[in-house]
């Protein structure tokens, strides 16, 4: 299953609009001898599986070259539609990416598909429709802690009445994946949001490094406060 998972929000969250969804998988090409025993359809799911590999290693446009090449057979899967809007989003092809992830709403990886659409939105910086389209995919797996993380860092970053629900969505999150960093880090911008710095200090003090724990602390304070500015400048220019 996909790893790409977590939306790269941050820079500690990459891997992408990153970590984005499953477990690495070869990512060089499979040797001709390999190939060579098999038919047309194992073939295509073979070169599948090295797409799989290069989106891993945030190699876009080889992945697209992969697909549009050597998988044709299997391009009515969902598995090729997901390996494609990954592909089409690396590049920055929205229209194209939400294209094929609308289309994985319609079967089996339909929370892929909305989840999908949501990084295509949030790279686009469209929050409220990044919202919107997490929100549906976390309704289908609830228990999907990058589901969480992303609807939260969504809705952070949307700002508002939505910095509440960012938090217990994250909270949530991190009990489902304790050990994710980029939750974590999530999560800390979230309690400096909501204006609980004791509890952020306190998350912060479990990172063993400190020169880690340091870098995680600055960073999260840069991000509120370039928000705030964000924010600020944005309601200076709706008085005008």
């Amino acid at each position: 299953m996909m790893k790409r998972a977590a939306f790269v929000f941050c820079c500690f969250l990459l891997g992408g609009c990153a970590q984005m969804g499953f477990e690495p998988v070869p990512s060089t090409a499979p040797r001709a001898s390999d190939v060579g025993t098999l038919d047309a359809a194992a073939k295509s799911r073979l070169y599948l599986e090295v797409v799989n590999g290069l989106l891993e290693q945030g190699r876009y446009r080889a992945a697209l070259a992969y697909l549009d090449q050597y998988a044709v057979a299997e391009k009515k899967t969902p598995f090729f539609q997901q390996l494609y809007g990954e592909a089409l989003l690396g590049t920055e092809q929205y229209e194209e990416a939400a294209e094929a992830f609308s289309a994985l709403t319609r079967g089996p990886l339909a929370p892929e598909g909305y989840s999908g659409l949501g990084r295509v939105s949030g790279a686009q910086g469209d929050w409220a429709a990044a919202v919107s389209h997490f929100r549906k995919a976390v309704a289908v797996r609830p228990s999907s802690a990058e589901f969480l993380n992303n609807l939260g860092y969504a809705q952070l970053c949307l700002g508002g009445d939505s910095i509440r629900e960012a938090e217990f969505n994250l909270r949530q999150a991190q009990e489902l994946d304790p050990a994710s960093i980029s939750i974590r880090n999530n999560l800390v911008i979230a309690l400096l949001l909501a204006g609980k710095e004791g509890e952020a200090r306190r998350l912060l003090a479990g990172i063993p490094a400190a020169h880690e724990r340091a870098e995680v602390q600055q960073f999260a304070m840069d991000w509120v406060k370039r928000h705030a500015q964000a924010g600020t400048a944005s309601s200076e220019q709706e008085e005008m």
